[in-house]
Parts: structure tokens; sequence; C-alpha cells
């Protein structure tokens, strides 16, 4: 898309959905044209044409996944938080589904994300944990509001708390990512 900005060239598309977004939310605005340069309806082709020397291989629910090395900024992140890879995966539909920028796993690279994330889109509204050990050994922080759009910010630690893995993923099929995640509110009880 040499020179052309995402909206741009995803206008067509954009376009037709627009009278359904009259109240999109911030995670809606950021990405309702696509994601890391790609439109929603990217197909592997232009997704693999696009970050070409990656890899496709299958999710654990079988879906096509392609992941390349890739380093960018994210969320307007200081450079020492830019993403290591990117992966994307295909939706139902054939096209892409969702993309996750896999970060330098350390503790000041997931606050960076989740304090940038809670500053560009709000409180997150949903959180999915492994609550299998007394310290949680997985956490997710996710986006819901602004469906069909949301953002995820996950992590893995070891058994002391430090981060194996640090993701931030977006979507504009919620429903790749949000088994198992449970409503949040962040209101005092009683209001």
């Amino acid at each position: 898309m040499h020179g052309i900005s995402l909206t741009a060239a995803c206008a067509g598309v954009v376009g037709t959905l627009a009278a359904s977004f009259a109240f999109a939310g911030p995670v809606s605005d950021q990405y309702r044209a696509g994601a890391f340069g790609l439109c929603w309806n990217a197909s592997k082709a232009a997704i693999q044409a696009k970050y070409p020397g990656g890899s496709w291989t299958e999710d654990a629910d079988g879906r096509a996944e392609y992941c390349v090395e890739s380093r960018q900024t994210l969320l307007k992140l200081p450079a020492q938080h830019q993403t290591k890879q990117l992966c994307f995966l295909m939706g139902t539909d054939g096209t892409l589904g969702s993309v996750t920028a896999h970060m330098d796993a350390s503790l000041p690279a997931l606050l960076a994300i989740v304090n940038r994330s809670r500053t560009t889109f709000g409180d997150f509204d949903s959180v999915r944990r492994d609550d299998s050990s007394i310290q949680a050994r997985s956490t997710a922080m996710l986006w819901t509001r602004d469906a069909p759009y949301m953002v995820q910010v996950a992590s893995s630690n070891d058994s002391d708390g430090r981060p194996l893995e640090v993701t931030f993923t977006v979507a504009d099929e919620p429903g790749l990512h949000t088994d198992g995640a449970a409503r949040v509110s962040h209101k005092p009880p009683g209001t």
C-alpha cells in the first residue's frame, strides 16, 4: 500500500460499515479500518505480501496463523517497547480475524502496554486468568465494549510472577479471544 494510508486503502470496507458505528468507542476508532497496515478483509496472500518471511501454522483450534518477526512501535510507546513478532490469525470468514503483537517478556513492557491501553481505551471490561494456582500464571485484560472490535493485553508468568510472555491483540472477531473471560466492574460496591 505504498503511500496510501490504511484508512484510505480500506475506505470501501469502512464506508459500508460506517452507519453501524455511530456510537463507536476508542477501540473501534483506532482499529475499525484494520491493524498493523492490513485491512480486516485481508487474505492470506495479502498478509504474506505485506509481511514476507514468516510461516503459516495452525493455532490450538485449527485456525490458520501466520507469524513473522517484526519490530515496530505500538500505541506510540517508546522504542524499547516495540513488538518482536506479529501473529495474524485468520477468522471464520477466511480473512484476517486478529493480530497479536508479541512484546519483550518483561515487567516494564507489560506495565507500559497495560498503562497505555488504559489511557487509550479506558478501563478494561473483561478479564481472563488462570485460577488453578494461588498466584495466577496467566492474565488477560480485554476491552470488548466496541464489538466487533476488541483489544486484549495478556501475560503469562513463571512461578515467581515474572512475565514469560507479554502480548497485545486486536481483533474484529472477538469470539476468537473472549472464551473464558468474565465481565468486571471498576465501580466501587454500592454505586
